[in-house]
């Protein structure tokens, strides 16, 4: 059982057998032969739970580990992971490679050995991302095991790369985020990184597959203050173009912050818990 309220509340009594707690543990998700460094918040209860895959960024300085614990606590199982090539993780870094990684961590979710371990509910698995790790779970929105997705402030590394051949301003804003991020990162480069967008941008563009997309529920957060993820660039002509298909599946939610939400990580937890509540009650 899903409840939102304990998003803001501790849980204070576990009811029922001790090996129900809540409890923090290993999860062997490989992808391409790299053991990601998994782990899965599990939620408290027999379940079956809800159950999440929680993406971090680029390169993943900022950690929505808060919104894990408080989505644990509501009753849901959060699946975390680093992608190949950061943070330790074996392998070269790069954006194709970071996108099979998250094909990778569904595979994992709906094994019937991971199912039976964590008591996931298989109807209601859900994929939440921040910055790159909402490009990536806007990626992988049309996945049919995919119940729901929620995208955190998404920034497009396919609308990048794809005005990146004729807007020098937003190529070069990108391209000096690519070098601060490359303490974590292994095999790869700011310019590697650049010409993998550039390459790919047709490809990965998202307002391009907004026609597919109209089809999937979904939330898209946005920090009005984000100079990152930039409302104008990587939210309004996506958040458009669905509407031109379908008005009914697209939630959009809007905060005065910035793009670690760094003033409104309540009010985040908050409007993620409700936009889940509200899916997994859907009859």
């Amino acid at each position: 059982m899903f409840d939102k309220t304990y998003v803001t509340k501790d849980v204070e009594v576990f009811e029922g057998d001790s090996k129900f707690l809540p409890d923090l543990l290993y999860a062997g998700v490989v992808s391409h032969g790299s053991n990601l460094n998994g782990f899965m918040l599990k939620a408290q209860g027999e379940g079956p739970h809800p159950t999440a895959l929680l993406l971090h960024g680029f390169p993943g300085y900022d950690d929505p580990i808060d919104l894990a614990h408080a989505l644990r606590r509501c009753g849901m199982n959060v699946l975390r992971f680093h992608y190949r090539g950061c943070w330790g993780v074996k392998g070269t870094y790069s954006f194709t490679h970071c996108m099979e990684d998250v094909k990778a961590g569904i595979d994992y979710l709906v094994d019937e050995n991971t199912v039976k371990q964590f008591n996931i509910d298989t109807n209601n698995i859900f994929l939440i991302g921040h910055s790159m790790g909402g490009f990536m779970t806007l990626t992988h929105a049309c996945d049919e095991r995919i119940k729901a997705s929620v995208a955190i402030s998404p920034y497009d590394f396919g609308l990048i790369g794809k005005i990146g051949h004729y807007d020098e301003k937003e190529k070069n804003e990108a391209f000096e985020m690519y070098k601060t991020a490359q303490a974590p990162l292994n095999g790869t480069s700011a310019e590697a990184l650049m010409q993998e967008c550039l390459d790919n941008g047709d490809k990965w563009n998202l307002p391009d597959k907004a026609e597919a997309l109209a089809n999937e529920k979904l939330l898209i957060t946005v920090g009005t203050r984000d100079t990152v993820s930039k409302k104008c660039l990587h939210h309004d002509k996506l958040a458009s173009e669905i509407k031109k298909y379908n008005k009914n599946n697209l939630t959009e939610a809007f905060a005065d912050t910035d793009h670690s939400y760094a003033n409104k990580r309540v009010w985040l937890a908050q409007t993620v818990a409700e936009f889940l509540e509200k899916i997994i009650n859907e009859k």
